[in-house]
């Protein structure tokens, strides 16, 4: 039975175990959690710096484009307007050698009377489509989105540069671009070709080219006012929208363009940002399972460790170093739990010890104290057998009859007289109106009585012993 120090000691042992365990698997989540924190916070800087550069590349690849454009139709302008009529044969020929390209998809002349003159002959009637009157305040100018002449429902950008004759306008020389070839052309390339581009019309909201959600046709119609205001204002920068429509996080980077009102708007959405951190996570997976293993392996070790040391710890504090029996700490313990119905008690004590420690020395009388220890253990068992002082034993019996236990305590004294050692002891059966403590002491009393008759019978007197039961109790 553990003592109250035992108990202490196993209490101390398993709450190291358990603090040390706690602070272990702490230290091992805030490692995690350092690195994926770290992870994220990394793929995010760098979703910043992908996103502005690809944002700067194309706004001014695409400036370059449209310049290079309107230099070419400045050019063809101001062939045309040597011609003595917008309706010449030769106008159509001079359209026919502009370098129409994977952008550029016609070349026309817009006359006053609202009258596109296309590069196949063609005469088409603008009316409803293009104003003349209107484009022409404008000067050198892109439009905003417009119904193609041959397909109204469909929507191109035309690039404007006025005829001029004599000083005066006499008509628009324009190339039309369709907006899906523009994002087909400056996708960017960045996360494998997954982030989207597209441009804004500051003035109105329109998104021109829109390679981005073409749910969405106008972004005064998104699901961010500040992205909206950042727009209006002509302003540069880098946001996080949720996104409903799209159900997922968008980061967004803008910037205006100098051409025309128009901002350019390259975004990525959250899952394509981490996409590749996802991949790592996924690659470290078995690496964290394995740590997880090998902390439930440590974490095994130091409960197998601690229980361990509390065996031990408990066998040293209840166990006599010398004879192998349970000490005086577990006699304690156990006296507190006991009851004399049924119960005997043996109170034994190792005649002539102090004379042969004087005479052959201490480890004569060690020798000594093992076999009586090893006599008792083998003829009463080791379960209720007790080394309680330096040659005193007790031990305790259930549910035998006095006449069994005499019988037991005769051969005792035999065997150990066979080795040349005597014993002195004190049998007292116990009953329900003593206690423990009576029952121990009356089996001392009777212990002292025979050891007072041993020392009588080789002519010796029994030296002064103080009981050491009596010294615990007083």
């Amino acid at each position: 039975m553990p003592t109250p120090k035992t108990t202490r000691k196993k209490t101390a042992y398993q709450r190291n175990g358990i603090f040390a365990t706690i602070v272990l698997a702490v230290m091992v989540m805030i490692l995690v959690s350092g690195y994926v924190f770290r992870t994220n916070r990394f793929m995010y800087e760098r979703c910043f710096e992908e996103l502005s550069e690809s944002t700067e590349q194309a706004q001014e690849k695409i400036e370059t484009n449209f310049r290079n454009d309107r230099v070419s139709l400045r050019m063809l302008s101001k062939v045309i307007a040597e011609q003595e009529s917008l309706y010449n044969l030769n106008v159509k020929s001079f359209l026919t050698i502009y370098d129409v390209n994977s952008l550029i998809s016609n070349v026309a002349v817009l006359t006053p009377d609202n009258v596109a003159l296309l590069v196949n002959g063609r005469q088409i009637d603008t009316t409803g489509m293009i104003d003349y009157d209107e484009e022409i305040t404008h000067g050198e100018h892109i439009s905003g989105l417009q119904p193609a002449l041959d397909n109204p429902d469909s929507k191109v950008i035309r690039s404007y540069v006025p005829i001029r004759k004599s000083g005066k306008n006499i008509g628009l020389l324009y190339a039309e671009m369709s907006p899906s070839n523009i994002a087909r052309a400056w996708k960017p390339t960045i996360y494998d070709g997954k982030a989207t581009f597209s441009i804004i019309d500051r003035t109105n909201g329109d998104i021109i080219v829109n390679n981005w959600n073409e749910s969405i046709e106008n972004i005064f119609l998104s699901e961010s006012s500040e992205l909206e205001v950042a727009i209006m204002n002509g302003k540069a920068g880098f946001q996080e929208i949720k996104s409903n429509i799209a159900q997922d996080t968008i980061y967004i980077s803008y910037m205006p363009m100098e051409l025309e009102k128009w901002e350019i708007l390259v975004a990525v959405t959250k899952d394509t940002v981490f996409e590749l951190a996802e991949s790592m996570y996924l690659l470290q997976r078995p690496l964290l399972i394995g740590e997880a293993i090998l902390f439930l392996i440590y974490f095994l070790w130091i409960m197998h460790s601690t229980r361990h040391s509390i065996i031990e710890t408990e066998h040293h504090a209840n166990v006599d170093v010398l004879t192998g029996l349970q000490n005086r700490n577990r006699y304690e313990a156990l006296c507190c739990q006991l009851k004399t119905e049924g119960l005997a008690c043996i109170y034994v004590d190792a005649n002539g010890l102090h004379e042969i420690n004087n005479s052959k020395g201490h480890l004569a009388g060690d020798q000594m104290l093992r076999f009586i220890a090893d006599t008792l253990k083998v003829s009463f068992g080791e379960t209720e057998t007790f080394r309680i002082g330096g040659d005193e034993f007790v031990v305790f019996q259930h549910g035998k009859t006095k006449e069994e236990l005499e019988k037991t305590l005769e051969n005792v004294h035999e065997d150990i007289q066979k080795n040349d050692y005597h014993i002195s002891a004190g049998l007292c059966m116990g009953n329900e109106s003593e206690t423990v403590r009576d029952v121990i002491k009356t089996a001392e009393v009777r212990m002292y009585e025979a050891k007072k008759k041993y020392y009588e019978s080789i002519g010796k007197e029994v030296r002064n012993h103080i009981s050491s039961h009596e010294e615990a109790t007083t």
